[in-house]
């Protein structure tokens, strides 16, 4: 019986690079990984967009001829999979698809690679790829790379450069934050200038140059964010035994404070900073708090350097060199050091421990004749001056402790304040001046303070229940933030077994059981990419921006968006959106303010729809004098006007569906339209039912005031 060999197409190369990543940054931030991964010690991102290009060069183990043909060249390697940790650093490898390179010709038409590898400093790689050319070539089997030797009795530096020609993406500032956002995480805190070659393989800097200072500006902010995000820094200069300590709160005035530890001292000089974190609640520049207390967890503690040399003991985490984690495991709650009068009941209770410190003590051995390195090079000898350098430390963490109890027994004061009620109500104001008033307009004005105030907590009732509500929306909120980032790094899990199982069907002589592996592993890949992006409904709260920028947004811009992102919930709804007007502005407001808004509206709708033959949702823009509409309109069950702000009040639901579809969980839970309104009134918008137009069954009306 004669056989056949699969072949690939070459438009395959274009296809796996554009489904790779979403955005261009992702794609430029897998070569500063494919850097870090070779054990590189820098990485350069220069960004030549007047010329066209984009280089990227690390230093470093570079590839051979065997490893650019086995590797490079092979689509789909694993070896990074199977290898895990890198060649000589024994970092963990961030990439194990071998499809990564691939995603570059998302940026570029051409790509020119310069490799040299640490196995021979004499000879230079030099290949070309034109991407359009590859994949004309029809078979993919049939794409070639050119390449050629350069020779040097000189040598060559080690390392790789590859370059990006002719870009295809058009380069901004929100693309350049994004780089940043990718890569943050591999370069390590309070990098030295000088060398660290005590710790290599967290010795990693990335370096961005661009004519464009801006994005220089951006890029760095971004890079270095994660030490900016302190709520507390602690820095302090010892002389010959009196330390000058400044603690400061972010956004309020340093507070200084000068200390001893007592005799004997012979530690002559020295000084740190330490940098405290709270990783609760929403971060700054778009890192999540799972991301902080990932990086913390890596490089946080008290680092130690001697003249610029990291001492490789003080910083791990397992080496609790200033008895911190010891002391608040022990509950310990008065300090060893503070004075009497610097004491705080419970005081060490607020002790931070070393997940959420950044530190970084500096001193000179060389200047210190009682401060003696050990042997191995990692830490110092148990001395009077180390005693006096670690008491130097604690002693400014012990404060810091003190002053956050001090703090939050003055928060639990004033809200006690806060709560107390009135001592001396209305009415007992008209009641003390009675006499001196009028009887007729004293009965007209209790009469008219008794409305007020029955109207005052008839208003405060309402503004508890909303509050309760939006507590319980929050706390929803943020469990849904966090199952996604669980989902995400759940996938990673999937796609790996997907692979495997593909790779098993592949060796499989049985046609019947490959067959069924290979429907297996088309099903798993179906569900996973409609599980992406029903999870992408919630990415846009992922940034700060989208939460905390208000203004006036492009409705249609808005409202197409939301519509891709809610797609995988439309269940073969069409949405048509050619009938609003592309130039209407929304009213000033946060992006993630309309997203709610229309997210739920289009949910709504679908649930509408779900039993209707016809399904349709038209979104319209209605001007009428100085009043703006968009108009929601479906082709769903309809809604009863008499009845319908009834559907705004939370848990309310009347909406009639089969009793298969509500088995299956479908119908909503009934706080969608009572979300849309909050927000609504906020932004001054009124949002009701109103008459569809012919040929529809319901119409949703947002309504407000042009001021502008």
């Amino acid at each position: 019986m004669p056989f056949l060999n699969f072949t690939v197409d070459a438009a395959l190369l274009q296809e796996l690079g554009e489904r790779l990543v979403g955005r261009p940054y992702i794609a430029l931030a897998e070569l500063v990984k494919n850097g870090y991964d070779a054990d590189a010690r820098r990485v350069t991102i220069e960004m030549n967009l007047e010329n066209d290009c984009i280089k990227v060069r690390d230093d470093g183990h570079g590839m051979d001829y065997e490893e650019f043909k086995d590797f490079w060249m092979r689509i789909g390697s694993i070896h990074k999979k199977r290898q895990r940790l890198s060649r000589n650093l024994k970092r963990p490898l961030t990439g194990s698809k071998g499809i990564g390179r691939l995603a570059v010709q998302y940026l570029a038409r051409e790509l020119e690679l310069s490799t040299t590898s640490e196995k021979n400093l004499h000879q230079k790689l030099n290949a070309r790829v034109k991407w359009e050319e590859a994949v004309r070539a029809g078979d993919l089997t049939q794409a070639t790379v050119e390449y050629q030797f350069e020779e040097s009795d000189g040598g060559f530096a080690q390392g790789t450069e590859i370059i990006l020609k002719r870009l295809k993406q058009e380069w901004n500032a929100d693309f350049v934050q994004g780089l940043a956002r990718e890569i943050w995480w591999l370069q390590p805190p309070f990098r030295n200038p000088l060398v660290d070659t005590a710790d290599p393989k967290k010795a990693f800097e990335i370096d961005f140059v661009s004519e464009q200072e801006a994005y220089k500006r951006i890029f760095n902010a971004q890079l270095n964010a994660i030490a900016d995000l302190w709520i507390t820094k602690l820095v302090g200069k010892n002389v010959k035994g009196e330390v000058t300590l400044s603690l400061q709160y972010k956004g309020e005035s340093a507070t200084t404070m000068h200390y001893s530890c007592g005799l004997p001292w012979t530690l002559q000089d020295g000084n740190f900073e330490i940098r405290i974190f709270n990783l609760k609640y929403r971060q700054p520049y778009g890192i999540t708090v799972q991301e902080a207390r990932n990086y913390l967890n890596e490089y946080g503690g008290v680092h130690v350097y001697d003249a610029g040399f990291h001492l490789p003991y003080y910083g791990d985490p397992r080496n609790d060199w200033l008895k911190i984690e010891f002391d608040s495991s022990h509950r310990l709650s008065i300090s060893k050091l503070l004075p009497e009068d610097l004491q705080v009941p419970e005081g060490m209770m607020l002790l931070p421990t070393l997940s959420r410190i950044f530190g970084v003590v500096n001193v000179d051995t060389a200047k210190e004749p009682d401060l003696e390195i050990l042997i191995t090079r990692d830490r110092f000898k148990e001395s009077t001056a180390f005693a006096n350098l670690r008491d130097m430390v604690r002693w400014a963490l012990d404060f810091y402790a003190t002053r956050e109890k001090l703090r939050s027994a003055k928060q639990e004061k004033l809200l006690k304040e806060i709560e107390k009620p009135k001592t001396l109500r209305v009415e007992e104001v008209l009641d003390k001046y009675r006499s001196s008033i009028p009887q007729d307009t004293f009965e007209h004005l209790r009469k008219d303070v008794e409305e007020v105030m029955n109207s005052i907590e008839t208003e405060a009732e309402v503004t508890a229940k909303r509050v309760g509500l939006m507590g319980s929306l929050a706390t929803a909120g943020i469990s849904a933030l966090a199952y996604q980032h669980e989902t995400k790094s759940q996938f990673h899990t999937i796609e790996e077994i997907i692979e495997e199982i593909g790779g098993l069907a592949a060796q499989l002589k049985e046609e019947k059981l490959r067959q069924a592996l290979t429907e297996l592993k088309e099903s798993l890949s179906l569900w996973v990419e409609r599980a992406r992006a029903t999870n992408a409904l919630f990415s846009l709260y992922a940034y700060p921006e989208n939460i905390q920028t208000r203004k006036r947004f492009l409705a249609r811009k808005v409202v197409d968006e939301i519509r891709d992102q809610v797609k995988p919930l439309a269940r073969g709804t069409q949405i048509e959106t050619s009938r609003l007007n592309e130039n209407l502005l929304l009213p000033k407001a946060s992006l993630a303010e309309w997203s709610s808004i229309f997210q739920n509206v289009f949910i709504n709708a679908f649930n509408a729809l779900l039993d209707s033959k016809e399904k349709l949702i038209d979104v319209c823009s209605r001007i009428d004098g100085v009043y703006r509409e968009i108009l929601f309109q479906d082709t769903g069950c309809g809604v009863n006007l008499k009845d319908a702000e009834e559907l705004f009040k939370p848990f309310v639901r009347k909406m009639e569906i089969s009793p298969e579809r509500r088995a299956l969980g479908y119908g909503g839970t009934g706080l969608g339209l009572t979300i849309v309104r909050m927000i609504a009134h906020n932004i001054a918008c009124e949002v009701s039912f109103v008459e569809p137009e012919k040929g529809f069954n319901t119409a949703f009306s947002l309504r407000w005031r042009e001021t502008e």
